[in-house]
């Protein structure tokens, strides 16, 4: 599916804003546009990742994948009053929850008896995770993904996160993230890198069933594509 973006602004005349535009000769400062194919929103994925540097447009494409739609804040939402356990998902089983919890790598039980607020970076952020994969919606986009835990964590996360989002056997998740160093935790189906200006597709090596390990080549091994045009 083909995406364009375009952000305009005021082509702003001040003395530094002059300055600025004879000292750098920016080009269309007030402006920013991109178009790109992407997998088409219906096709047959499970989750998608779009990587690259701060303001590069990697949320605005995200977006645009599914018509503008709402991006989840793993941080916003929450009940401090309540402890997670209650928190997640509160009209469902607390099986459920705890299974949730313990899928994405949260497996610490007396994390679950506190709010919120009381977790620690790392434990909110997995708890996030557990409460997107009771999402009513067919699609998740989850901005910042990974960016405010260490590394380490964030790897892990990833993968939990991969496993317990393919097991729930429904939706579709685009990941936004600044960090490469999940893609090979996370397994996603497609990465977007707008940095390198590359789509890069996953299949599955020759003669293999669709559930074994898949193979991923970039463009110039024959199943990427890459950016169409992309202007700043």
């Amino acid at each position: 599916m083909k995406i364009s973006v375009t952000k305009k602004c005021e082509d702003f005349k001040t003395f530094r804003s002059e300055k600025v535009k004879s000292l750098f000769n920016p080009e269309r400062g007030n402006e920013f546009k991109i178009e790109c194919e992407l997998p088409d929103a219906d096709g047959d994925w499970s989750i998608g990742l779009v990587v690259g540097p701060s303001g590069t447009g990697k949320t605005s494409i995200a977006q645009q994948m599914f018509g503008g739609g709402a991006i989840y804040d793993p941080y916003e939402g929450w009940d401090h009053s309540k402890p997670i356990v209650d928190d997640i998902n509160p009209d469902g089983s607390l099986d459920d929850v705890t299974s949730a919890l313990s899928a994405v790598g949260l497996g610490d039980v007396p994390s679950w008896l506190r709010p919120f607020g009381a977790l620690s970076n790392g434990q909110q952020f997995r708890a996030g995770l557990a409460r997107s994969l009771f999402s009513e919606s067919e699609a998740v986009i989850v901005d910042e993904f990974t960016s405010v835990v260490d590394r380490q964590v964030a790897k892990v996360g990833a993968g939990a996160f991969q496993k317990a989002w393919r097991a729930r056997g429904r939706g579709k998740a685009v990941l936004v993230s600044c960090h490469y160093d999940v893609i090979d935790w996370l397994e996603p189906d497609w990465v977007f890198d707008l940095e390198r200006k590359t789509l890069t597709k996953k299949r599955a090596a020759a003669g293999a069933a669709q559930s074994s390990i898949l193979k991923s080549e970039r463009w110039t091994g024959g199943y990427g594509s890459t950016l169409s045009r992309i202007t700043i």
